[in-house]
């Protein structure tokens, strides 16, 4: 909802299936790295820094930052056609216009990604007219 209701503030509803898609598979990899994905809603509550997510604004592109406890690196799988799964980093490596990640010095890693905007965006999701 976080991701939804920003891209909409920010008049970008352009990118509310990629971004959510994104924003999705980083949460889930973030869950998954922190080693509990059993944790309580009460737990949850204890301690709301499970994992993190952030979003920000730079010129045309939007960036989606998720925050884990772990600090193995993220990396993209081979999976077999039959997998059902780790697949993840692949899809936001073909939605995204770059991604990596960070290790901040208070710990852990922020995954981030970069999402072009649509060349044809204007403010109120309204697509720009090209002649020709």
């Amino acid at each position: 909802m976080h991701v939804r209701r920003t891209l909409i503030g920010w008049e970008r509803r352009d990118l509310l299936d990629t971004a959510g898609l994104i924003a999705s598979e980083l949460v889930t990899n973030a869950i998954k790295a922190t080693g509990d994905i059993t944790v309580s809603h009460e737990e949850a509550m204890l301690s709301p820094d499970l994992v993190t997510i952030g979003m920000y604004r730079t010129g045309p592109y939007v960036v989606i930052e998720v925050w884990d406890g772990d600090r193995t690196p993220p990396a993209p799988k081979n999976p077999s056609d039959d997998e059902e799964g780790g697949r993840g980093l692949l899809l936001v490596e073909l939605m995204c216009r770059g991604w990596g990640y960070r290790w901040p010095v208070t710990g852990g890693k922020v995954v981030w990604c970069v999402i072009a905007a649509d060349p044809g965006h204007t403010p109120g999701g309204k697509r720009s007219r090209t002649e020709g």
